[in-house]
């Protein structure tokens, strides 16, 4: 790339930062190339300079970019003990909410829907009914929000064994699964943007904020507004859920840490202490859960565990055993949540499956979280490759 290109790429991801606060270096070069000249052939640009004139000029080209660079990967219940908490939340405090104001929950970055309807479809099996528990979920992307609305939904946002929720909740179709109306039209969809949502013209007061895994894609600036913003919209004891790996964005400001069934969330503190906490410990400093580097024997033993099952699902995979393979890292994923080699292993078996875009794209997550991740970045390069000798 020469130095002119070069200055016009850093623009526009200065532009896409600006705009939903991605930080440039949580995407490796290869990713933002891949994306932006994908975009430049799709609107006849010759070069760099040209696009990002383009780009400036017109919200709709600005909006498609967006699309393609936030890869949505999300599926119903993923990682289930936060629904086990959320349900456990209700439990505890169902009589407030079924007598007073109903139970406030807000999904950021919903994408295409599946963590906030598992949030009511979660509720309404811990005994909440309709009524008593109001839903709002926020993204950036019109295209996942269209998508979320409309409630059809694929096999790949149903994993893991248990399914039992799939014949309570939807109604099969030729073209998937459509959910049914009462969890649908539980769910308040909302364009907005984390740069500036939710803020103080936020007229509700959240008892639980759902945060997870978008953190990570932030400016570390961005990150400590957000969460600011998220401080000051939690009600006394409302409770904050992040993704693990972003448990350490939160270590200076006001939050409580709450453990429950094997959990991490964050409670904002509470002056009247009149909030949930399980009978458990509740530290002031998030230190604490960080182990500021020491691990304990029961930890070792657990990542022992970890690495063990995630050897088993590939080894299944090396097999050929393909189908047997995607349960088992499904299951794993169910467990331990995903991480880049999870992503890795999965865009192998859907691309010995022949689904290419499909493991294209998981590759592409692999990076996302693991710029280093040679073994991706070599099959997206001999992937493009591919592409480029077809044309």
């Amino acid at each position: 790339m020469n130095e002119i290109d070069g200055r016009y790429l850093k623009r526009i991801q200065k532009l896409m930062e600006d705009k939903i606060g991605l930080h440039p270096e949580s995407l490796s070069h290869n990713n933002w190339m891949s994306c932006i000249e994908k975009r430049m052939e799709a609107c006849e640009c010759k070069d760099l300079g040209e696009y990002y004139t383009h780009l400036l000029n017109s919200l709709t080209e600005m909006q498609v970019l967006i699309q393609m660079i936030v890869i949505p990967e999300t599926w119903f219940f993923r990682e289930k003990r936060c629904f086990d908490f959320l349900a456990a939340y209700a439990g505890e405090n169902s009589e407030k909410f079924r007598k007073g104001r109903p139970l406030r929950v807000l999904s950021l970055g919903c994408s295409t829907g599946e963590e906030p309807y598992s949030v009511v479809m979660g509720l309404l099996d811990a005994g909440m009914p309709l009524g008593s528990f109001r839903v709002e979920a926020v993204d950036v992307s019109k295209d996942c929000l269209d998508f979320a609305q409309r409630g059809i939904y694929g096999k790949n946002s149903f994993r893991g064994k248990d399914l039992e929720f799939q014949r309570r909740y939807f109604n099969p179709l030729k073209e998937g699964f459509q959910l049914k109306d009462e969890v649908r039209f539980s769910v308040r969809f909302k364009k907005g943007n984390v740069v500036d949502y939710p803020n103080s013209q936020s007229q509700n007061k959240y008892d639980i904020v759902l945060c997870r895994n978008l953190l990570i894609y932030l400016s570390p600036q961005l990150q400590h507004n957000l969460l600011k913003r998220i401080e000051k919209t939690l009600a006394p004891g409302g409770i904050l859920l992040l993704g693990e790996a972003e448990y350490d964005k939160i270590r200076h400001l006001d939050f409580q840490v709450v453990k429950y069934a094997n959990l991490t969330a964050f409670s904002k503190k509470d002056e009247q202490k009149d909030r949930f906490c399980y009978k458990t410990e509740l530290f002031h400093e998030i230190d604490e859960i960080l182990n500021a580097g020491k691990q304990t024997e029961e930890t070792i033993k657990e990542k022992s565990k970890k690495d063990n099952d995630y050897e088993k699902a590939r080894k299944i995979a090396d097999q050929g055993n393909l189908i047997e393979a995607e349960l088992a890292i499904s299951d794993y994923i169910e467990k331990y949540g995903s991480d880049a080699r999870t992503f890795y292993l999965r865009g192998l078996i859907q691309h010995a499956m022949g689904h290419e875009n499909e493991a294209f794209r998981l590759f592409q997550k692999a990076i996302y979280l693991d710029p280093s991740h040679e073994e991706a970045r070599t099959y997206i390069d001999l992937m493009t490759q591919g592409d480029e000798a077809k044309k």
